[in-house]
């Protein structure tokens, strides 16, 4: 079989199966110059009605391995006869494989090592139908991620229930705190600074709050439970204003101004803080300055308190009377006599 007859045999039966009702011989012709040109073979002309009969009746005769069972019908045109019908189905190759193996490698990776179990499961299902012996491979790319994490069992049940829009029930025990039941309607999941967050709809409180993976003790579906689900609900929205995931209620977004050295502020162009980020001063200025515009939270402060020395808060007063209680309390521990 030539090549080019065989990416005509690809192309009709593709075009079969993706028109059950049937098609004319002048769409099959179509379809195997829209595959030619796929290939850069733009100077090849669409197959006429002898090639495109003749491949019919070379695929019905069983010669490509089995009969296809093309039909026509007047008004309608060609069709399989039977609709889950697919010439010579292509399996995976030891090529392909190789590639999965290699996906799961990089999603581990960028999971932290929480790939649902049915994902690797699958690959090795693959490998053992075909009879390879596909080698795990040592990974091209290394994270930085923490040893362990809490939680992680927790991953599959809420990604399911935000998927198929069902309320869950979870006990919860903050830090140095008693458990507690809350029920969820469950909406994202999303990971910050090396944890994971469900963002969910609180049904007692009537609003979007996050819940740190790692302090989630058990997940129950509840059935009959109406999920709750509104426009005005928009969780990547909800986190937009904010660094991080801790959104502080009723807050409203305000202008942060900071001065930072010449040096932190060629860390600032490269990795802003935030994308709402501006930098209010020409570039070169001694001391430049940047804005954001954005709601304090507890990230925040963390962020601005690791630059030291390097970023001072001009505005709001609110926030740079907080950053510099918070240094003057940590200059008390190191307080030499």
């Amino acid at each position: 079989m030539g090549k080019t007859a065989e990416i005509r045999y690809r192309a009709i039966d593709r075009t079969l199966r993706n028109n059950p009702n049937g098609v004319s011989w002048q769409q099959l012709a179509e379809a195997c110059y829209q595959s030619f040109v796929t290939l850069g073979w733009e100077d090849r002309q669409p197959p006429s009605r002898r090639t495109i009969l003749e491949d019919i009746r070379t695929m019905r005769s069983g010669e490509l391995g089995q009969s296809a069972p093309i039909e026509y019908l007047k008004g309608s045109g060609y069709r399989y006869e039977y609709r889950d019908f697919e010439l010579n189905p292509e399996p995976l190759g030891f090529d392909d494989l190789l590639t999965l193996r290699n996906l799961v490698d990089w999603a581990e990776q960028l999971t932290y090592g929480q790939l649902p179990a049915d994902f690797s499961d699958a690959i090795q299902r693959l490998a053992r139908h075909l009879h390879t012996q596909v080698q795990r491979q040592v990974p091209s790319i290394k994270l930085d991620r923490p040893g362990g994490l809490d939680g992680r069992e927790n991953m599959q049940p809420l990604h399911h229930a935000i998927l198929s829009k069902t309320a869950v029930r979870i006990t919860y025990q903050e830090y140095l705190s008693e458990q507690k039941e809350f029920t969820l309607s469950p909406f994202l999941l999303k990971e910050y600074n090396r944890r994971w967050f469900l963002v969910a709809y609180d049904h007692d409180a009537e609003q979007l709050w996050t819940f740190p993976l790692d302090r989630i003790i058990t997940v129950e579906k509840l059935a009959l439970t109406k999920f709750f689900d509104s426009p005005r609900l928009q969780p990547l929205n909800w986190l937009d204003p904010i660094i991080g995931v801790i959104r502080p209620p009723a807050e409203e977004a305000v202008e942060v101004t900071l001065l930072t050295t010449r040096l932190q502020a060629c860390y600032f162009r490269t990795k802003p803080l935030h994308h709402s980020q501006q930098e209010l001063t020409p570039v070169g200025t001694e001391r430049p300055i940047f804005s954001l515009t954005i709601i304090p939270n507890p990230e925040l402060e963390m962020q601005l308190l690791s630059f030291g020395a390097a970023v001072e808060v001009l505005t709001p007063a609110r926030l740079r009377e907080k950053i510099a209680l918070q240094i003057k309390e940590a200059m008390n521990l190191y307080e030499v006599n």
